[in-house]
């Protein structure tokens, strides 16, 4: 299924504006502002990736969101600048340089402080259960819920931090992102996402994976020669090789010292060197770049440097004769 790349812009200084906004995006909303008659304004870029999506928010006065019944995950490492303070299914919970906030679905109230400003990711609760579940087997523990708290310790707070920032940026450059970098780009954040943060399945994400066979690992090797042109699902993965997805990425770093996705790239890369070898009139460095899955040129360059010891450009006009 196709991931579209959406993006939505709002400055404002009407409420209920911004209100709409949120309702279209979110579910039934109500806003509050001391500075409702005077001072209130917003800046906000929604960015949607298919069931993922990035909030990037400016406030200049104190708001207050109140969501009866919200239908989405979200989370936010620690705020730009700025500090609030939440209620979260029944817990308050205080926002600032050192505390992140992740909510679940259900009555939620943000309080952001004036001059607020965060980047936080919202994931559509079917979409990230599923990953879950693809994760771990199976929801066993019942309906997935976490510790309003952010974590901002763990490597993979920091992680994920730098992956909201770097999809960000890449969404609002002028060229579109590859459906292939799209759709993986959607599965890295929620894997992400669930691993950063304190949830009721935390013991068996982090728990160590059962071990499997050598032919298991190959197996998902193959799918991934095979379908190298399509995104890489952890579904298609524990499918294609029988075994559970901790298992097969924990395997992957043991025998081969890479991960599934990161095997993906060097096999897309040695695509991508074929046709510059073998150019046709029109084949250009940007377009084989896009068509192997790399939005970002310079990204794509420095890869295939790594990889092969020349620029791909190099590649080109040496196919060219």
């Amino acid at each position: 299924m196709a991931v579209l790349q959406q993006t939505f812009y709002i400055d404002t200084r009407d409420m209920d504006e911004l209100a709409g906004e949120f309702r279209r995006h979110f579910g039934p909303a109500t806003l509050d502002s001391s500075g409702r008659h005077a001072g209130f304004h917003c800046r906000m870029t929604y960015i949607a990736l298919g069931e993922v999506g990035i909030v990037h928010g400016k406030y200049a006065s104190d708001m207050k969101i109140q969501f009866p019944d919200l239908n989405v995950f979200a989370g936010s490492p620690a705020p730009l600048q700025g500090a609030g303070a939440h209620r979260i299914r029944g817990k308050d919970v205080s926002v600032s340089a050192d505390h992140g906030v992740v909510v679940s679905p259900g009555t939620t109230t943000l309080h952001f402080g004036a001059g607020f400003e965060h980047i936080s990711l919202i994931v559509q609760a079917p979409a990230l259960a599923g990953k879950l579940a693809a994760i771990v087997g199976d929801l066993r523990l019942g309906p997935l819920e976490f510790d309003p708290i952010a974590n901002l310790i763990r490597p993979q707070s920091l992680q994920l931090s730098r992956l909201l920032q770097f999809v960000a940026t890449e969404a609002e450059l002028a060229w579109p992102i590859p459906p292939i970098m799209l759709a993986e780009m959607q599965q890295a954040m929620m894997t992400s996402f669930l691993l950063a943060n304190t949830s009721n399945y935390s013991s068996l994400l982090h728990g160590e994976p059962a071990a499997i066979a050598p032919r298991q690992v190959r197996l998902a090797e193959q799918y991934i020669e095979a379908h190298w042109d399509q995104p890489i699902t952890i579904e298609a993965l524990v499918a294609a090789s029988h075994a559970s997805a901790r298992s097969l990425y924990m395997a992957f770093r043991k025998g081969r010292g890479y991960t599934p996705m990161e095997f993906a790239k060097r096999v897309r890369l040695g695509h991508a060197q074929r046709m510059l070898s073998g150019p046709q009139a029109q084949t250009t460095v940007s377009a084989v770049a896009f068509e192997c899955g790399f939005g970002n040129p310079g990204h794509f360059s420095r890869d295939y440097l790594n990889q092969f010891g020349e620029h791909p450009s190099e590649t080109l006009r040496r196919g060219r004769g």
